[in-house]
């Protein structure tokens, strides 16, 4: 029990910005990694946030102001952590390079791109219009993107090899996801789906399962693997088409 309270407190830690505790010990990178398993947990914690703060603040404000506060919210509760990952990797991949080590440098780079800063945009602009019909439609659905998101890393992190030689923090994730992780997240992720938005949460659920499958066949193309880049853009651009496909079947 122990064990598993660690893990849980350590994904909460690694995700958001909200108070898991001190650790008292250096944690293991096999513990880290293991962490995964409760990464869609750690979502669903965020989204029931989000879904109270969305119920709160649609009685005084209007939808418009509602969706832009929940966006803000979202941000305020994961430090923008996932973020960095649409501009990077948009600024890499569409930089026209073909060499990867030119690719990994320009995603390493921490100047924004205009490739970069367009992705970060549209993908703002998409979550917005879809929080939009939500809000006024199927308000409990505000609860599962942030789950589709989490879960898309661990999809990734199991079924995909890291792709930098040198390492780096994805590659503790990359290595120490088994069929553990992928069963709690996935069981996770689809009971969560089913409580919040029924049918609509199970297409969402899958259509995410589908896209991840053609984001880790891209990466394994282009970079010969993943990084904490491409995991990033992973989790925030799940988290829209989760919103999209939630809006098309309410």
């Amino acid at each position: 029990m122990t064990t598993l309270i660690t893990q849980i407190r350590l994904a909460l830690s690694f995700l958001t910005t909200l108070p898991a505790g001190s650790f008292s010990t250096e944690v293991p990178e096999e513990t880290l990694g293991k962490t995964q398993a409760w990464f869609p947990l750690v979502g669903l914690l965020q989204g029931l946030i989000l879904l109270a703060g969305g119920l709160f603040f649609q009685i005084f404000l209007t939808p418009a102001i509602t969706a832009a506060l929940i966006l803000l919210l979202h941000f305020l509760l994961t430090g923008g952590f996932h973020l960095d990952g649409i501009a990077d990797t948009a600024d890499g991949l569409m930089s026209g390079k073909v060499d990867t080590e030119k690719i990994f440098a320009i995603m390493k780079d921490s100047l924004l791109g205009s490739m970069g800063a367009t992705a970060l945009i549209l993908l703002l602009l998409l979550k917005f219009s879809a929080l939009l019909v939500i809000i006024k439609e199927t308000p409990l659905a505000l609860a599962l993107f942030p789950i589709f998101g989490r879960y898309a890393i661990v999809q990734l992190t199991f079924s995909a090899n890291y792709a930098r030689s040198e390492g780096g923090l994805g590659a503790i994730f990359t290595n120490h996801c088994g069929q553990r992780e992928l069963l709690i997240a996935a069981a996770t992720s689809l009971i969560a789906g089913l409580i919040f938005a029924g049918f609509a949460g199970l297409l969402s659920f899958f259509a995410v399962v589908i896209y991840l499958i053609f984001i880790r066949s891209a990466a394994q193309r282009k970079l010969n693997g993943v990084t904490g880049d491409i995991l990033g853009f992973a989790c925030e651009s799940s988290e829209a088409l989760a919103l999209i496909m939630l809006v098309a079947t309410a």
